[in-house]
């Protein structure tokens, strides 16, 4: 039977991948991953043609190795669980904009808010007519409203909790 192209786990750096195709072609293990980095200075193919292989190439399933992860499925497995966390904080953040939606207020000032600045802009447009001086125009006190929008849902979230 001929020789399949195999993840090797059993001397996985970080997929198996250099591994798989160090024992397909009877070389150092090292050499295989030195291709792969001298590949990815080349506009960095060798590191997408990894991860194509890490997806496409199966593992090594007579190698006998049961429980041993390598370090990329280590990193994998903790990115996994930090979107776990990052889904449950977004549900959370999530149902409180429906509690706070539900009460009307945030459409209200919201509104006004757009009013304000959807006005500012519309003058700052006729800013040769008026003669605006610099501070007021728009562009330089688009970062002062930021902040005082800011400011102020601080002060209406700890009004709340008290």
């Amino acid at each position: 039977m001929a020789q399949r192209l195999t993840r090797n786990r059993r001397e996985a750096v970080c997929g198996g991948v250099a591994a798989g195709f160090a024992d397909y072609f009877t070389v150092d293990p090292v050499l295989v991953r030195l291709g792969f980095v001298l590949l990815a200075f080349a506009d960095g193919i060798g590191f997408v043609f990894y991860i194509i292989c890490w997806v496409i190439m199966p593992i090594n399933e007579e190698e006998g190795v049961s429980g041993q992860t390598t370090p990329g499925e280590k990193v994998a497995e903790e990115v996994r669980a930090a979107g776990e966390r990052v889904r449950a904080a977004g549900e959370k953040v999530a149902s409180e904009v429906r509690v706070a939606g539900a009460s009307g207020r945030g459409r209200s000032i919201a509104g006004v808010v757009l009013i304000v600045l959807g006005s500012m802009l519309l003058l700052d447009r006729f800013s040769w007519m008026f003669r605006w001086p610099f501070w007021l125009r728009f562009e330089s006190l688009w970062p002062l409203i930021l902040v005082a929008i800011g400011v102020a849902l601080l002060l209406r979230s700890r009004e709340e909790r008290t």
